[in-house]
């Protein structure tokens, strides 16, 4: 049995169940110091010089890094956190966050408990 019996198309398989804008769970990301993104492997990631351009404009730094849990080993992990140590800007949060969702990629943050 397959899902074009239920009259869902090719693009609509293809897409996954996390596509979306993030808007659904913005709010836990206030406050975050740093935002992983964790990139499909061997998949081209389309904007990131846009995004990048936007973080260092913000003062972001965006950080590959090899720190990542051991089931995300393959993946290309991108931290985004404020060059000061502050709390990455709203702004920049949606934003990336919102790449991250249009993008279909794994993400999670940390938030300190106190500040």
């Amino acid at each position: 049995m397959s899902l074009r019996n239920f009259g869902f198309g090719r693009d609509q398989i293809r897409q996954g169940g996390g596509r979306g804008n993030g808007n659904d769970h913005f709010d836990e990301l206030v406050g975050a110091t740093e935002l992983f993104i964790y990139q499909t492997p061997n998949r081209r990631a389309r904007g990131f010089d846009t995004l990048k351009l936007f973080l260092e404009a913000n003062e972001c730094e965006l950080i590959y890094t090899t720190d990542v849990p051991p089931e995300l080993r393959n993946y290309e992990t991108v931290r985004i956190t404020h060059k000061r140590g502050e709390a990455i800007p709203d702004a920049v949060l949606r934003r990336s966050h919102s790449w991250a969702h249009g993008r279909n990629f794994l993400h999670s943050f940390f938030k300190p408990l106190y500040r």
